[in-house]
């Protein structure tokens, strides 16, 4: 994403652009966004949406991508956008209208691109390095937009490693993102599972919080929030906490009133109407009760210490789901690695931008804004040195 868009702004300012893809085919990590619709921004983006060692310089690169760049580029090159629950997304719902749009786009400039061209390396006159050992002419500025792990990549995962150590620069900290939580726990008994929780994430760096649609599979934790709380599990283990009755209202007052009016009531009967009854009669078991055992034979210390299980049930975080199965690769090249405009600090003309950048988003279109956010940074750049 973030190479094509550098392409195509800089092709407008009459450079002459090539492009050296790795793969058959340009941009099939797009086609996966978005569950296919590629969310490609948000009506509302800040630095509170990414993870970044460095919130100034993040900033700054944000504030290169205003409400009006983005729409009129998107428009530029053919693509109507739409709004759902704050995204933009394609007109048509579809990823492919952006990947075809910005290659058209990138064709009508006239940009060159060379597929199955894997790029392992750059000399001291920024000539690449492909696999096959030979060297590509040399150019005048070399972008380097290779992307993360994460995502369609098989058998060289690195991607763009090798490139990147040839001029001096290491990904850190590099974890697969946007997956699902592996758990110590066994969770067959309630695989499948869907329900709305707020779920907590205990790491030496601090306690994260998210909340949403919360998935159940065998031994994992899943869903938008899990998601969104994969970005801060950088270690082996973690504490994931779950609160499975997020409403305001159902607090320990409400929770005593219910145990009063249902004492006649089984513990599944209490909880009949508030949890699926898979998930109620799991937690009901798990706090070493049976689902038959009556509400009146616990006693109000029980009683409080089983609401606080529903409340703040815990889950041994144990790893992540693998980098093809993630939407996102955590960690990469520090932004102070590179210049305000990208930069990198030790070859002059070589710039860096995208998912291989230290910089991690949220789910929502996040990612995909910081890509065209980036292209634009390095454009900038490139034609505030040139003047």
């Amino acid at each position: 994403m973030s190479g094509l868009c550098a392409a195509i702004l800089l092709a407008r300012e009459g450079a002459d652009v090539t492009v050296h893809e790795r793969q058959e085919a340009p941009a099939k990590k797009l086609l996966l966004t978005g569950n296919g619709r590629c969310n490609l921004s948000n009506v509302s983006v800040s630095c509170s949406d990414y993870v970044c060692g460095d919130p100034a310089k993040l900033r700054g690169i944000l504030a290169c991508l205003t409400q009006t760049r983005r729409d009129e580029f998107f428009a530029g090159i053919g693509l109507m956008l739409c709004e759902l629950r704050g995204g933009l997304y394609p007109a048509s719902r579809q990823a492919s209208s952006a990947r075809d749009c910005l290659l058209l786009a990138a064709q009508e400039l006239g940009v060159k691109l060379r597929t199955d061209s894997y790029v392992k390396g750059l000399d001291e006159d920024k000539r690449l390095l492909l696999r096959d050992g030979s060297l590509t002419e040399a150019y005048d500025i070399v972008i380097i937009a290779s992307g993360g792990k994460a995502g369609v990549y098989g058998e060289e995962g690195e991607n763009g490693k090798k490139l990147l150590r040839s001029i001096g620069h290491e990904m850190k900290n590099e974890h697969p993102a946007l997956t699902h939580i592996l758990c110590a726990e066994d969770l067959s008994a309630v695989a499948g599972v869907r329900c709305d929780a707020a779920v907590s994430l205990h790491v030496s760096s601090g306690t994260y919080r998210e909340s949403g649609e919360l998935q159940i599979t065998k031994n994992a934790l899943s869903g938008i929030p899990v998601f969104q709380l994969s970005r801060y599990l950088d270690e082996e283990s973690g504490v994931l906490s779950v609160d499975f009755l997020p409403r305001a209202e159902c607090d320990r007052v409400w929770f005593r009133k219910r145990l009063e009016e249902q004492k006649g009531r089984d513990l599944e009967g209490l909880l009949c109407g508030v949890l699926q009854k898979k998930l109620a009669n799991w937690l009901i078991t798990s706090f070493g009760r049976k689902p038959s055992d009556k509400v009146s034979s616990m006693d109000p210390a029980e009683a409080d210490a089983f609401f606080e299980m529903l409340r703040n049930k815990r889950f041994t975080a144990c790893g992540l789901g693998k980098y093809r199965e993630a939407q996102l690769m955590s960690g990469g090249v520090p932004l102070d690695e590179v210049s305000d405009g990208l930069e990198s600090r030790f070859r002059e003309d070589v710039y860096l931008c995208g998912e291989l950048l230290d910089v991690n988003g949220a789910c929502g279109g996040y990612n995909l804004h910081f890509a065209l956010a980036s292209a634009f940074r390095v454009r900038d750049e490139i034609l505030r040195k040139k003047r």
